[in-house]
């Protein structure tokens, strides 16, 4: 029987900014990971309510100290539209 082996293509992309005028553009694209995991932790914090009545968001007090039940069904919607909008930005799902 013969292996065959797959033939591995690197590549390389290099973004180039001309700063200070591109300063904004050139943060973004530094903090684009960091902004792809705040939006799967609201999804897994979303999930944890959801599922098992967890997380950070089954634990909100409002300004009194006074905890605040969710209403689960705003909820519902907006993980239903945060998901609709990384889709419609073909963001990457994080692994």
């Amino acid at each position: 029987m013969e292996l065959q082996r797959k033939q591995v293509i690197k590549m390389k992309a290099t973004l180039e900014f001309n700063l200070p005028e591109e300063q904004n553009e050139h943060l973004y694209a530094l903090k684009g990971t960091d902004a792809l995991l705040v939006i799967d932790d609201l999804l897994n914090e979303i999930r944890s309510l959801l599922n098992h009545d967890g997380g950070l968001l089954s634990k909100w007090r409002d300004e009194d100290g006074i905890l605040v039940k969710p209403d689960y069904t705003t909820v519902e919607i907006v993980r239903d539209v945060l998901n609709e909008l990384k889709q419609d930005r073909q963001l990457p799902e994080l692994l």
